[in-house]
């Protein structure tokens, strides 16, 4: 009897290590996402910002327009990001 809950421990204790491995490679997974998607949404408003810089009067409502958002959010976006 002793050994089975020996057996039922261990292998508790393996369950839990395992799944903390796991879990901790699904954070550090999602914090590498995180980050790529900052980085591309900052290059992304980048170029928006640098095609509209200097362009055509109208040119941020056809970019609102190709875009499909308001000109006010390509504002707020690019003034977000920082560029």
């Amino acid at each position: 009897m002793a050994s089975r809950n020996d057996n039922a421990a261990d292998a508790r204790e393996e369950l839990k290590r395992r799944l903390t491995e796991a879990k901790a490679r699904r954070e550090q997974a999602l914090k590498k996402i995180d980050k790529l998607r900052e980085d591309t949404e900052k290059e992304f408003w980048a170029n928006v910002k640098a095609n509209l810089d200097g362009a055509y009067h109208g040119a941020r409502k056809d970019a609102a327009e190709v875009l499909d958002c308001e000109r006010d959010h390509i504002y707020k976006q690019i003034k977000r990001y920082g560029v």
